[in-house]
């Protein structure tokens, strides 16, 4: 399946054109080494993210197809969606659903802004399908937790959903029942998984996370100079320079409507200046892409990369499809929260 649009928006190996010229590589902005792009921009622009700008209550729809063998290939749906919850935080949204070529996905990520919208306090990434992972990151002034959840392994673990009943034996034979720790190592069961810390990171630049990073890149105003801006992305593990240089401006056809747009490139480097780390973002995408954006608000209108699928890597289209308010998936959220809080409170007792 597409790993799909929001890490479309950090891709790598840019597609061919199908809409526009041949683009070129967009200029690399070094250090005094050579060694990987200076962040010069960060600050600055990611400053320029105020509520105002945020598009609360879209919701935006997208149709992700491939090239295989000559025709455009369904993979999957995918949705943005922004609001603001009880305590006017502020809420992005991003799923993506589908399956293809031997592979499922249904992916989840939630990115909670603070109440000003200008900083994110926590990014949750769910994952099922024909991969399964649970992950977020808790923001701090100057440094990012990376969290992920896994069975536990505790041995004096007093957990009671962790409990599984087991055969108790008694001479040759099996007698009776009791509970004891689950330690199966393929188990399944996420009532059984505990979250574990997997790396602090240490920060003096304004990280955000990958969906933030995509509402930077359309709230921002763009260096007059022409110089590319430079956005401090954290994902997982990892944290990353996203060099966004603009490349043209032009009419452009989705199933959505027409629109007047402009093409960004976009290339994720390691912050660490490693070249030979690879990027690797939401739904299984890495690299350099290509996105085109309204001009008059921002919202993605289609982004077109190298999508890996199996040992093939096919030309993704992840294109607009539909326009609408983020009500439905406000309230689709709010339920499933209250669902899981309260699955969560009837385990505790």
């Amino acid at each position: 399946m597409l790993p799909g649009v929001l890490s479309l928006l950090l891709l790598c190996g840019a597609a061919d054109d199908s809409v526009g010229n041949p683009v070129q590589e967009p200029p690399v902005v070094l250090d005094v080494d050579g060694a990987y792009p200076i962040p010069g921009l960060a600050r600055e622009d990611l400053a320029k993210i105020v509520p105002s700008a945020l598009p609360l209550g879209e919701r935006l729809v997208f149709r992700a197809t491939v090239e295989w063998k000559g025709a455009h290939v369904l993979v999957g749906h995918f949705e943005l969606a922004t609001w603001s919850d009880s305590d006017s935080k502020k809420i992005l949204h991003g799923r993506g659903k589908g399956e293809r070529f031997g592979y499922e996905i249904d992916q989840k990520i939630i990115s909670v802004l603070d109440q000003e919208g200008v900083r994110p306090e926590s990014f949750l990434n769910t994952q099922r399908g024909s991969e399964h992972h649970t992950k977020k990151l808790i923001f701090q002034d100057d440094k990012i937790q990376y969290l992920k959840r896994s069975h536990c392994r505790e041995q004096d673990c007093k957990e009671k959903k962790h409990l599984v009943l087991e055969v108790a034996w008694k001479g040759p034979i099996p007698w009776g029942t009791e509970k004891s720790h689950c330690y199966e190592k393929e188990c399944s069961n996420t009532d059984h998984e505990v979250w574990f810390e997997r790396k602090m990171h240490e920060v003096d630049e304004p990280y955000v996370d990958l969906l933030t990073a995509i509402y930077v890149t359309r709230t921002a105003t763009f260096p007059a100079s022409g110089d590319p801006l430079i956005i401090p992305v954290v994902n997982d593990d990892s944290r990353w320079l996203v060099i966004v240089q603009p490349m043209g401006r032009q009419k452009l056809k989705v199933i959505e409507g027409e629109y007047d747009s402009i093409e960004l490139s976009l290339t994720p480097v390691a912050a660490d200046g490693n070249k030979k780390k690879r990027f690797q973002g939401l739904f299984g995408i890495h690299g350099t892409l290509r996105v085109w954006i309204d001009i008059a608000t921002g919202k993605p209108l289609l982004i077109e990369g190298t999508l890996p699928i199996s040992i093939l890597d096919l030309k993704a289209r992840i294109e607009l499809i539909s326009s609408g308010d983020a009500e439905a998936v406000k309230a689709r959220h709010a339920a499933m929260t209250k669902s899981i809080s309260g699955q969560s409170k009837e385990g505790s007792r």
